[in-house]
């Protein structure tokens, strides 16, 4: 018998989202060499977060 609430899949969503960003900017900030692509993809994650946000049109 369960009776905790599951997590929705935006906050979900938004966790791995978080996640994913910070964990970008902080190995952007660590390896210098490769801070372009660690942006990049923080872009990416950001980008795709907003974009799944948008509700359809029907």
């Amino acid at each position: 018998m369960l009776s905790k609430k599951f997590p929705s899949r935006d906050e979900v969503l938004a966790a791995v989202t978080l996640i994913m960003v910070i964990g970008s900017l902080t190995l952007a900030v660590i390896d210098e060499k490769s801070r372009p692509q660690f942006l990049d993809l923080t872009k990416f994650a950001v980008g795709t977060y907003i974009g799944l946000l948008i509700p359809r049109s029907r």
